[in-house]
């Protein structure tokens, strides 16, 4: 089997291993790297762990809250009662 029929049969399965696997592993590192703080009494990795947590919620939320708060701004119409008409 010559490498060209080798990466049309299995190429795809072979590159979904691969992304899989670094998928899982940057979601699995804050607790690896917990686990291996409190095993080996390591306060560092502890709160590198929780940093990287409390970086990933932030990316997270934040642009959610943002852009509730713009469709917020954008439906409801603020009215200023003390405006002369």
């Amino acid at each position: 089997m010559d490498f060209a029929l080798f990466m049309e049969r299995y190429g795809y399965r072979i590159l979904v291993l691969v992304f899989g696997a670094a998928i899982l592993g940057i979601m699995l590192a804050p607790f690896v790297m917990t686990f291996w703080a409190f095993s080996s009494s390591g306060i560092a990795a502890a709160v590198i762990a929780v940093i990287v947590l409390a970086i990933g919620i932030a990316l997270m939320v934040v642009p959610k809250f943002w852009n509730f708060a713009d469709k917020m701004r954008q439906t409801h119409v603020i009215e200023d009662w003390n405006e002369e008409k």
